[in-house]
C-alpha cells in the first residue's frame, strides 16, 4: 500500500484530483457566485470574458517561459502559487469591481497554465501509456462527483459566497502542496531532444486537422455546459432528475477511463477520433429532437464517455506521438488553448445568442459543427502510425 501511495501514478492522481475539483467550481458555480455578489449581467459577462482571455493566453505564454524550460514541475508549482495569490486578492481586499476583475482574470491566467505542464509531465512520466494515464486522469472525474456532493451542503451551511471563496482557497492550497510530490522529470537538453519547431508542426495537415476538430468539438459542448440544465427543466424534468443525468455523464466518463487504455491499443487514433466525433454529433442531434424521452436522454449521457473521455485520452496519445520530449508542454498548450479556450469562448458566444431565439435547435447547430469535425478527421487526420510505445499496456 505504501509503495502505491509513493508511486508516480498516485502522485499524479493527487494533483489531478485537486485541479479538477477547482475546475468544477469554475465551470459550474462561478456564475452563481458572481450573481450572489449582486453584479449586473453585463459586468458578469465582462468578468467571464476577462477570464476567458486569461485561459486562452495563459497556457501558451506560460509554456514558453525560458526560466521553466527544463523544469516543468517548477512551472506547475509557481503557476499554482500565483493562482492562489491571485484568488486571495478577493478575500483580502473585498469585492470591488476592479479587484474582482484583477483577481479572477489573473487567477484564470495562472491556473489554466498549469494543465498543459501537468499533462506533459504525465505523458513523459508514464511514457505514453494510455492505460496508466486513464487511471490517473480518472481521479479528476472522481473529484467532480465529490464536489457535487459537498457543494450543496456547503451552500446551505455557509452561504454561496463564503463557501466558494473559502473552498476554492482551500483547494488551491491543497493543489499547491500536492505539486511538491510530483514525479521529478530529468531535464532534457536541446541536444538530447532535437529541435521541434511548433511553426513547422502547424504546417502539417494532421496537426491542423486535430486542432480544428478539437476546436469544433469544444465549441459544440458550449450549449451543453451552458444550457443543458435549463433545457431539461423546460422539458419538465425535476432538479433531482437533472442532477442524476449530469452525474450519469460523469460516471460514464469514469468508466471509459478504466478501459480506454485497451481501446487505444486496439484501434488507430484516426478511427477513434472519427468515431468519437460522429457519435457526439448523434448525441447533440438526439438531444435537440428527443430530449424529453428518458431512454434517449440516458443514452445521450452515456455517450459522454466517448464525447469527452475517450476523445481526450486519444488526444493525449496523439500529442505524445507528435510532440516529443520537451515540446510536449507546447503541444498541450496548443491543444488546450484552441479547444477549451478559443473553442469554448466562441461556442459560449454563439450558443448564448442562438438560445435566445431558437433554444433547442442550438443543439442541432452543435451537431452540425461536430459532424463537420468528423468529416475533417476522416479526410485529413492521416496519422495512423503504430502506437509506438511498447510499454503502452493497460493497467
Amino acid at each position: 500500500m505504501s509503495s502505491f501511495i509513493s508511486s508516480d501514478k498516485a502522485r499524479l492522481s493527487q494533483v489531478y484530483f485537486a485541479y479538477f475539483t477547482i475546475l468544477g467550481i469554475v465551470s459550474h458555480y462561478l456564475g452563481l457566485y458572481l450573481h450572489s455578489l449582486s453584479l449586473s449581467p453585463s459586468l458578469i459577462g465582462i468578468v467571464l470574458a476577462v477570464m476567458t482571455i486569461g485561459r486562452v493566453a495563459g497556457p501558451y505564454i506560460w509554456a514558453n517561459l525560458p526560466y521553466f524550460k527544463h523544469r516543468p514541475e517548477k512551472n506547475i508549482q509557481f503557476g499554482c502559487l500565483f493562482a492562489l495569490l491571485s484568488f486571495s486578492l478577493i478575500f483580502i481586499f473585498g469585492h470591488s469591481h476592479f479587484i474582482i476583475l484583477l483577481s479572477l482574470g489573473s487567477f484564470a491566467f495562472f491556473w489554466s497554465a498549469v494543465m498543459p505542464q501537468l499533462e506533459a509531465i504525465s505523458q513523459f512520466t508514464l511514457k505514453g501509456d494510455s492505460g496508466a494515464y486513464s487511471f490517473v486522469r480518472m481521479w479528476g472525474s472522481v473529484s467532480f462527483i465529490c464536489l457535487v456532493i459537498v457543494a450543496g451542503w456547503l451552500f446551505e451551511v455557509f452561504g454561496i459566497v463564503a463557501s466558494i471563496e473559502g473552498f476554492t482557497l482551500l483547494l488551491l492550497g491543497i493543489l499547491l502542496l500536492s505539486t511538491f510530490r510530483l514525479p521529478k522529470v530529468e531535464p532534457i537538453t536541446d541536444a538530447d531532444q532535437g529541435h521541434v519547431s511548433i511553426r513547422d508542426k502547424l504546417k502539417q495537415k494532421p496537426i491542423q486537422a486535430f486542432i480544428v476538430c478539437s476546436f469544433l468539438l469544444q465549441m459544440s459542448f458550449a450549449a451543453y455546459y451552458g444550457f443543458f440544465s435549463i433545457y431539461l427543466q423546460s422539458l419538465g424534468y425535476t432538479g433531482y432528475q437533472i442532477g442524476v443525468m449530469i452525474a450519469l455523464g460523469v460516471l460514464a466518463e469514469i468508466g471509459i477511463f478504466l478501459i480506454s487504455g485497451k481501446i487505444v491499443n486496439c484501434f488507430s487514433l484516426k478511427s477513434l477520433f472519427v468515431f468519437c466525433l460522429a457519435i457526439t454529433a448523434f448525441r447533440w442531434f438526439t438531444l435537440g429532437l428527443w430530449g424529453e424521452n428518458l431512454f434517449f436522454l440516458i443514452l445521450i449521457q452515456l455517450i459522454h464517455a466517448f464525447s469527452y473521455g475517450l476523445y481526450h485520452v486519444a488526444s493525449q496519445k496523439f500529442i505524445h506521438n507528435e510532440f516529443p520530449n520537451q515540446s510536449q508542454a507546447k503541444g498541450q498548450a496548443l491543444y488546450l488553448s484552441f479547444s477549451f479556450g478559443v473553442g469554448g469562448a466562441v461556442g459560449n458566444f454563439l450558443s448564448g445568442y442562438s438560445w435566445q431565439f431558437v433554444q433547442q435547435q442550438t443543439y442541432l447547430f452543435s451537431a452540425s459543427c461536430v459532424f463537420i469535425a468528423a468529416l475533417i478527421a476522416w479526410r485529413f487526420l492521416d496519422t495512423d502510425k503504430p502506437n509506438e510505445s511498447t510499454n503502452d499496456v493497460s493497467h
